[in-house]
């Protein structure tokens, strides 16, 4: 018997947290990845682009995918995928293997937040479609904080080994829910298309002006995703000498920040439009990491908590501006649109964390102080904030227009 909308939508909201925790959890237990992986800070920069950058590469196929299959079939076949890797990744002796693990953990995490969003448009009315997609960003927050002071105090008492396998299990009842509970099927005109011609078809959006005024804040949200998911350990690590507990502390602080602005930005929503709640949100971000470029350290850490949790909650504008994308798509195009448009926020991120590495690395052997190497940090991440929200101010109001096949 056929399961209803409401279990499906359960199933891949549990999957969305998991995608989460599986986002940040390398933040907290950075400094212990690399002794026992041996990796620099390059290194680690590279481990944790590596989940990011197979994200971005499988978003096009994934959204092919949801527009010929539904969203069942591909994310449930991912996510067993997922499962192999969370076990490889706990096992891996070196920083390659590990490299490989978090690649094929980004596959399988590739299509759970587009998924949601594709198969909640196609079940909700659409009064009901923003306001679900708020709850969801918000309960799926409850996976980044897992991946804090949760991870962080299991991890210094057991080993990060052992904390992570709990992960596993956790990957196998979100296989489980999807193969279960979500059974549904593309569109009839999408399901006769070609595959080649499907992707022809995606490949051609990318000429299309009009996304281009939302793709350079897509690859901006990495600005400040990065530190959430990765580069807050060793900054609060470098800067403030915190332990792995007290750094998971520390990080579920921003998690829970996190929790409250995706609570908070669709009120904003409501009480004036989603274009201006996204410039808004991100100005405030980007005021976060000037602040921080100016000061990266020194003093009370509570001193620079405030603009840290700015910065770090910049990428909960992700599903206003997937709503905002998906409303300027006709609704045969809508996976394989949300697919490109979510390629470059996996991009960003993979070539924010990399590159954050690199300024990492290169203040080390230039004989910089780590206030210097820090501030260089975060001026790379209001730059390309500065970037993305320039573009974003020509975007079309939702709705106003849409791409034609």
């Amino acid at each position: 018997m056929p399961s209803s909308p409401a279990h499906a939508l359960r199933a891949l909201v549990f999957a969305f947290g998991l995608s989460q925790f599986f986002r940040g959890c390398l933040a907290v237990i950075a400094p212990e990845l690399q002794r026992d992986l041996g990796l620099s800070a390059a290194g680690f920069g590279s481990l944790s682009s590596c989940f990011f950058l197979a994200c971005a590469l499988a978003q096009i196929p994934v959204g092919i995918a949801f527009d010929r299959y539904g969203v069942g079939r591909p994310t449930r076949w991912l996510l067993a995928l997922g499962v192999v890797s969370a076990v490889l990744f706990v096992l891996a002796p070196n920083g390659v293997t590990a490299m490989l693990a978090q690649a094929g953990l980004g596959a399988a995490c590739a299509p759970v937040f587009m998924g949601l969003m594709h198969y909640a448009g196609a079940h909700l009315p659409a009064e009901r479609y923003v306001p679900f997609v708020g709850r969801a960003n918000a309960i799926g927050m409850v996976g980044a904080l897992c991946a804090t002071a949760p991870l962080g105090w299991l991890a210094q008492r057991v080993g990060w080994r052992l904390a992570l396998s709990v992960s596993v299990v956790c990957m196998a009842m979100a296989c489980w829910g999807v193969w279960r509970h979500v059974r549904d099927a593309g569109p009839a005109a999408a399901s006769r298309e070609p595959p080649a011609a499907m992707l022809r078809v995606s490949l051609r959006l990318l000429v299309r002006p009009v996304l281009w005024t939302l793709i350079p804040l897509c690859i901006a949200m990495a600005a400040g995703t990065a530190f959430r998911n990765a580069w807050g350990g060793p900054y609060l690590a470098d800067m403030f000498g915190l332990d792995t507990q007290t750094r998971g502390l520390v990080l579920t602080l921003l998690s829970v920040a996190g929790f409250a602005t995706a609570l908070l930005l669709p009120v904003l929503v409501r009480r004036s439009s989603l274009r201006r709640a996204v410039l808004g949100w991100g100005l405030v971000s980007m005021a976060g990491a000037a602040l921080l470029a100016l000061w990266p350290g020194g003093g009370a850490l509570a001193l620079h908590m405030l603009p840290l949790a700015v910065l770090a909650t910049f990428g909960m504008v992700h599903p206003l501006v997937m709503t905002h994308g998906r409303e300027l798509l006709p609704a045969t195009l809508r996976g394989r649109g949300l697919g490109v448009l979510n390629t470059f926020v996996f991009l960003g991120a993979a070539l924010a964390s990399w590159a954050f590495g690199l300024i990492a690395d290169a203040g080390h052997q230039a004989g910089w102080t780590l206030e210097q190497t820090w501030s260089g940090i975060f001026v790379c991440a209001g730059v390309l904030m500065l970037g993305g929200l320039l573009a974003y101010v020509f975007s079309p109001a939702p709705g106003s227009a849409q791409l034609r096949q």
